[in-house]
This record gives C-alpha cells, sequence and structure tokens, in this order.
C-alpha cells in the first residue's frame, strides 16, 4: 500500500510538473516592426541619411534617400525614437511596438537657425561681428 501511495504521489507530481512547463506558460518575447520617414518642417521634403536611434536600445540606422526608414523584429514595448542630423534640431516621437504589428514613426526636424555671432562693446552695446 505504501508503494502504491508514493507511486501516485510520484505521478502527479510528473504530471504537475510537465503541466506548468507548457507552451502557454513560458513567457515568450514577442516582436514588431517600426516604419517611419524624417522630414523637413519647413520645406516638407524628406531628410536623408539622419540618424535613427531608440530608447531603449536597438539598432541605430540612416534614412533612406525619400527619408523613411524601417526596424524590423523590435521586441514589443515602448520606445522612444530619436532622429538627429547634422544641421538640424533633433528630434523625438514615443511609439507602442505591438506584437506582429507595424509602428510609424514620423519625426519632423528643424533646420538649426543661425544666430549671427556678437560681442558686448564696453558701453553694453551688442556689437555684430560679421562676414
Amino acid at each position: 500500500m505504501l508503494h502504491s501511495t508514493q507511486a501516485r504521489f510520484v505521478l502527479l507530481l510528473f504530471l504537475f510538473l510537465m503541466v506548468s512547463c507548457a507552451k502557454e506558460a513560458i513567457d515568450t518575447e514577442t516582436f514588431g516592426d517600426i516604419e517611419g520617414k524624417v522630414i523637413n518642417s519647413e520645406t516638407d521634403q524628406p531628410v536623408f541619411n539622419a540618424n535613427i536611434t531608440t530608447t531603449p536600445p536597438t539598432n541605430a540606422i540612416l534614412t533612406n534617400e525619400d527619408g523613411s526608414f524601417s526596424l524590423v523584429n523590435v521586441p514589443t514595448g515602448s520606445y522612444s525614437i530619436q532622429a538627429r542630423k547634422a544641421g538640424f534640431e533633433g528630434n523625438s516621437v514615443n511609439i507602442s511596438v505591438r506584437e506582429e504589428e507595424m509602428s510609424i514613426a514620423n519625426i519632423l526636424l528643424s533646420p538649426e537657425t543661425e544666430e549671427p555671432d556678437t560681442t558686448e562693446s564696453d558701453s553694453g552695446e551688442n556689437l555684430r561681428i560679421g562676414k
């Protein structure tokens, strides 16, 4: 009788362990994609070779000639997508990547404005140093 009780216990323990390791019980990582375009905010023209990064980090890429970019197989979650290029002020957008879905991240970059070089004279006036 003792052996049959032990055998039943071992069998129940084995079945419990098998059920707890079922595929549904294992938390697997899921992925989605990000697609977007970087546009000059003043001219509505695409921004070529803008540097695209994400927070949290995934891949760092450059935009295509038409300002587009694509990040595939990104783990699901919330991201900040940053765009930077020399001559423009950097900008970012926040998105959520969902399983097997395409998330859109369009970003406007504003050209940097050049401020004239100035220096203060002895009288406290700003003097323009020009070209």
